[in-house]
C-alpha cells in the first residue's frame, strides 16, 4: 500500500468504490459519475478524465480493485471479490466511510452514537511500528485479576480488535515453560515502549490461523478443544445470525428440526465461555445440542 496518499485522496478513493460498488449494471459512465460528485456535500474540485484516471491507479495500488471500462463507456469494478478477500483493505474502507460519515455530521452531536473502543488505542502506533520492523517492546501490564501490574519483554505479532478492546497477541520473554504466546488487551497495558533490540518471529506461529477456531481473542484449545457443535434457534434469532454470523464457520442446514420448525446451525469453533455466553443471551428461542 501507497502511505503517502492523503486522508482526502482516500476519502475520494472510498467515494468511487461506494458509489461503483452499489452501481447496476453495466456501471456507471463518467459523466454519470460528474453529477453524482458534484452532488455530493463538500465536494472539492471537479471529476475530470485525468482525475478519474490517477485514481483509478491508486484504488489498484491502494486497494486492489481494478476500476475499468470494459465497453469503452460504463466504468465498474472488475474485480470485486479481491476486497473481500482483504481483511485490512475491507476495515480501512469502513474506517474512512465511518470517518466521513461523523465528519459530515458531527453537528448532530449525541443523536449520532457510534460503537466506542475503550482506551489503549494511543498505543497502536508503537505496536504497529514495533511489529513492522521486528522490534520488541517493553510493557507494564495488570491483568484485572491481579492487585499490582508486572513488567515483561514481549515480541508483538498481531493487533485485533475484540467486543469494543483492542488486544496485542505477542510471545511473552521467560514464560516458555507455559505458552508464550499471550493477548494483552491494550486498556489494561499501563506503559508501553519500543526498545532497541529486535526478534526473529519463531514460524511455529501462524497467525493467518492462530484465531480462525476461536470466538473472539479466547484461545485455549487444551481447555476447550475445538470441535463440531451445533445449535438450534427461532426464526427471529436465525435473522440476526444470518446477517451477522457469529463465527465464519457458520453454517445453516437445510433442514428443521423439531414441531416448531427451529432453524439449525454449525460451527466449528472452541466453545469458550464467551461463546456460550453469547448463545445464552438468547434465552428460550435458542438451544444448545446435547446441552
Amino acid at each position: 500500500m501507497n502511505n503517502a496518499l492523503s486522508l482526502a485522496q482516500l476519502k475520494f478513493d472510498v467515494w468511487l468504490i461506494e458509489q461503483l460498488q452499489y452501481a447496476p449494471e453495466p456501471g456507471l459512465t463518467l459523466e454519470e459519475l460528474k453529477n453524482r460528485w458534484n452532488e455530493t456535500p463538500g465536494h472539492l474540485g471537479g471529476l475530470s478524465r485525468d482525475r478519474m484516471t490517477t485514481h483509478r491507479r491508486n484504488i489498484r495500488n491502494f486497494w486492489g480493485l481494478e476500476i475499468n471500462a470494459p465497453d469503452r463507456k460504463h466504468y465498474r469494478i472488475t474485480n470485486p471479490e479481491s476486497l473481500a478477500l482483504n481483511t485490512l483493505a475491507n476495515e480501512l474502507l469502513k474506517s474512512i466511510q465511518n470517518y466521513s460519515f461523523l465528519q459530515e455530521f458531527q453537528d448532530l452531536g449525541d443523536l449520532i452514537q457510534p460503537e466506542k473502543i475503550k482506551t489503549g488505542a494511543h498505543y497502536l502506533q508503537q505496536i504497529g511500528q514495533a511489529m513492522r520492523d521486528r522490534h520488541k517492546l517493553h510493557i507494564v501490564y495488570q491483568k484485572f485479576s491481579d492487585t499490582m501490574p508486572y513488567k515483561a519483554i514481549v515480541h508483538p505479532y498481531c493487533l485485533k480488535a475484540d467486543k469494543g478492546r483492542w488486544y496485542m497477541l505477542a510471545y511473552k520473554e521467560g514464560n516458555e515453560h507455559q505458552n508464550p504466546m499471550q493477548c494483552f488487551a491494550l486498556d489494561r497495558t499501563k506503559q508501553l515502549a519500543i526498545i532497541s533490540e529486535t526478534f526473529i518471529p519463531t514460524p511455529d506461529i501462524d497467525i493467518t490461523s492462530y484465531f480462525r477456531d476461536c470466538f473472539g481473542v479466547w484461545h485455549d484449545f487444551d481447555e476447550y478443544p475445538v470441535q463440531d457443535f451445533t445449535i438450534s434457534c427461532t426464526e427471529t434469532v436465525a435473522h440476526y445470525l444470518r446477517t451477522l454470523p457469529l463465527h465464519h464457520s457458520q453454517k445453516e442446514s437445510p433442514f428443521r428440526e423439531g414441531p416448531e420448525g427451529r432453524i439449525v446451525f454449525h460451527y466449528h469453533i472452541s466453545p469458550t465461555p464467551d461463546f456460550i455466553a453469547e448463545l445464552r443471551k438468547w434465552g428460550d428461542e435458542l438451544s444448545i445440542k446435547g446441552q
